[in-house]
């Protein structure tokens, strides 16, 4: 972007004059960035679809009949969990998915429809609701929401539509097999863990 004219629109330090951002001063440094809106920048959506692994059971769930009223449920969940001595809340959402073709040479060994691999985080911690529903949770709910202990990778055989073969899903906790399961001991700093796991073909 820098050596080649034309294309100062994706340099961090110019594409600003083209937009006519105003400066922002952040530690001594300026900047004129633009910030796109991931449906200006991202690739053209030819499918679109909803990623949900089957083998996360229904009472790990938030049913759909709560998400009106998440944040009682959010501290409901925080009174089970304090309750019952457990090390985090008891629901899964999975998201950030990661994205793999399948080599040729793999596909042997697995059904004919799959063509792709994709990652998931699986965990309670979220933002997935409306901004006010976190702002106004009390502390500690809210660190238990958005601060957990975890952090599981959830796989799956996806076709060429990108949809998901059934009986090929499966959640792994990762974290406690390597020894990286998030320290939560109040008072503490957050502790190195497995967050949002990327796919490659070596």
């Amino acid at each position: 972007a820098r050596n080649h004219k034309g294309c100062e629109i994706c340099d961090p330090g110019k594409c600003g004059e083209h937009h006519g951002v105003r400066e922002i001063a952040q530690d001594n440094q300026h900047y004129y960035t633009k910030y796109w809106r991931f449906d200006d920048s991202a690739p053209r959506i030819k499918t679109a679809t909803t990623l949900a692994l089957k083998s996360i059971p229904p009472q790990f769930r938030i049913p759909p009949s709560r998400f009106d009223n998440i944040r009682q449920y959010f501290i409901e969940k925080f009174a089970t969990m304090m309750d019952d001595n457990l090390d985090g809340m008891d629901f899964l959402l999975e998201y950030n998915p990661g994205l793999v073709v399948i080599p040729q040479k793999t596909k042997k060994y697995l059904p004919k429809e799959a063509t792709y691999l994709v990652s998931l985080r699986v965990t309670a911690a979220n933002h997935c609701f409306p901004r006010d529903v976190f702002s106004d949770l009390p502390k500690p709910v809210w660190e238990a929401v958005y601060h957990t202990t975890t952090n599981h990778l959830g796989l799956a055989l996806l076709d060429v539509n990108y949809q998901m073969l059934p009986g090929y899903d499966i959640v792994i906790e990762v974290d406690t097999q390597v020894g990286l399961k998030r320290n939560m001991t109040p008072g503490d700093s957050l502790s190195v863990t497995f967050m949002d796991y990327r796919l490659f073909v070596l």
